[in-house]
């Protein structure tokens, strides 16, 4: 007898005890079975029932395979509330990501941002990455923006004498407001050499060869000349004077559909005649504007929005190019038939840019000259 039975336990209950004792060893295997058949290698029929049973029906969407969801999805609920249930929400839409955590000195302490992997994959999988992030943050947290490629936060400005003032706000859209923001970043690169006829056709072209250039040889106005006439026969001095010509006009930078027919144009926000520097990065080097170089550094970003829903498959320069309307001389994105072009693009070269209303994309682009 195993069991220590009171003084005033029955025959019959002393008989029973002893008959328990007897099967004891044959029982229990077969009691614990009935409290862990469900969970090992359980019946298709039966998976909808456990997920309703153990609360994870909220992260079907997110983990169709119902396999899947049981083994993963009950090691998540452990975990849940912390940065390594979000390392697991997230893959589970097919992403990777860091949390950052706000200060706690800040007024919205709990509100953090998702430094995702990469740029998302498509518009359509910002719900998922924000309904699976919710559902992994604490109850007291909020995600406040999720980015990649492109971030410029907010001012901080509490600790400073600018402390009552407005600069801004983090970048980002809300494509879904409330929700939250997104802000995403890709880079673009060339380097291309304009010939000779592209060169003529923008005039700016100065012979080269080491030949004496004559005044009808010369199509750049006088002011754009880089030093001294006769410093013109030398290559780098053309280079640069053809540089520091075309780095004196408006340009945009223009994206095609498959079509050949423009999407849109975008300002650039630098267009300057270069040298080895520490300003610009493109293709690994870093360069800086000089009265002396010898190419040109052209680069412009989208804006949210900009072209949204179409993918350019080419891009190219429209240097000296201004907005139509004349109401509107600073236009940055100018659509078809919004942009005048004295002369005809140039610097073509192939892109692949699915232009989205949560990615800004620069374009940037080195020019060597023939």
């Amino acid at each position: 007898m195993t069991t220590v039975l009171p003084a005033n336990s029955t025959p019959l209950e002393v008989a029973l005890d002893e008959v328990d004792d007897a099967r004891l060893e044959q029982l229990y295997p077969g009691a614990d079975a009935i409290a862990g058949w469900r969970w090992v290698n359980p019946q298709s029929q039966l998976l909808p029932w456990l997920v309703w049973e153990s609360g994870l029906g909220a992260l079907s969407p997110y983990v169709p395979n119902l396999y899947d969801l049981i083994n993963e999805g009950l090691r998540w609920q452990r975990l849940r509330g912390t940065h390594a249930a979000m390392s697991m929400g997230l893959d589970f839409v097919g992403y990777a990501g860091a949390v950052i955590d706000p200060p706690v000195r800040r007024r919205a302490w709990a509100d953090y941002q998702i430094e995702l992997d990469r740029v998302r994959d498509a518009e359509t999988d910002l719900p998922r990455i924000a309904g699976v992030a919710a559902l992994s943050q604490p109850v007291r947290s909020l995600q406040r923006r999720g980015y990649h490629g492109w971030d410029v936060p907010a001012a901080e400005t509490s600790w400073t004498r600018l402390g009552g003032a407005i600069l801004g706000d983090d970048s980002g859209v809300r494509p879904d407001p409330p929700g939250p923001k997104w802000s995403f970043g890709r880079d673009h690169e060339a380097a291309l050499t304009l010939s000779k006829a592209e060169l003529t056709a923008l005039g700016v072209w100065i012979p080269g060869g080491g030949a004496p250039v004559t005044w009808a040889d010369l199509t750049v106005p006088w002011t754009d000349i880089v030093g001294t006439w006769a410093d013109l026969d030398s290559d780098g001095a053309r280079r640069a004077t053809m540089a520091s010509a075309l780095a004196s006009r408006w340009a945009y930078v223009a994206l095609y559909d498959d079509q050949g027919a423009m999407i849109g144009a975008r300002r650039c926000k630098a267009c300057h005649a270069v040298a080895f520097g520490d300003t610009f990065e493109i293709l690994g080097g870093t360069w800086g504007p000089s009265d002396t170089g010898v190419r040109l550094y052209v680069e412009a970003r989208t804006g949210w929005g900009d072209g949204t829903g179409q993918t350019a498959v080419s891009a190219a320069i429209l240097f000296g190019a201004v907005p139509s309307d004349p109401i509107r001389p600073g236009q940055i994105w100018c659509g078809p038939g919004e942009i005048t072009m004295p002369y005809a693009a140039c610097a073509q070269h192939a892109v692949t840019i699915p232009l989205g209303d949560t990615v800004r994309d620069r374009v940037a682009v080195l020019i060597d000259f023939t």
